[in-house]
């Protein structure tokens, strides 16, 4: 059974004049969400074995602060996790991992693409939730049992072998 972990990045700086989205950092309220979150994976017994992160700052040091904490292999940058990324171009690209990963994965990035991406594996375009800051959402895949119909080497893994369901979701405010 697959899982994946979708974590959203912690509090980041506002926007000042002349910056870029892309170059906003985190703030201390961040890095002390960050932290709470790396010690709930740890003491929930949560281990992904596998980290990717946007590439942008403000998430890449979300990863740094709850690998550390977690005692996780550091976090690996992706650009599909980037902010605006379609869900399409991000689907795509974890399908094309999901063969390869392990039973576990965390997955940190931005909103709106982390909804869209987490309802997209459930099945819909409707929004199913609303990921906040350093809140951690965990989906699991159910693989089906292989029928006569599921043999095509080209089947979605995600409809046709198995089923995304979502397990839980925590916000940062409610983790112990």
């Amino acid at each position: 059974m697959t899982t994946l972990y979708f974590l959203r990045h912690a509090t980041a700086e506002v926007i000042r004049p002349g910056q870029l989205d892309v170059d906003r950092c985190l703030v201390d309220k961040g890095r002390q969400q960050a932290m709470r979150v790396g010690n709930f994976i740890l003491k929930q017994g949560v281990n992904p074995q596998r980290v990717f992160s946007s590439p942008y700052p403000r998430a890449i040091q979300t990863a740094a602060i709850v690998c550390e904490q977690a005692l996780l292999a550091p976090a690996e940058e992706v650009d599909w996790l980037a902010l605006d990324t379609p869900v399409a171009q991000s689907a795509v690209a974890l399908q094309a991992l999901l063969a390869q990963l392990p039973a576990q994965s965390l997955l940190i990035g931005h909103e709106p693409d982390l909804s869209r991406l987490i309802s997209h594996l459930l099945g819909t375009d409707l929004p199913v939730l609303k990921v906040r800051k350093a809140s951690i959402t965990c989906l699991q895949l159910a693989v089906a049992q292989p029928s006569l119909q599921q043999c095509e080497p080209d089947a979605d893994l995600s409809t046709e072998q198995g089923r995304w369901t979502l397990q839980w979701s925590v916000p940062v405010k409610f983790m112990p």
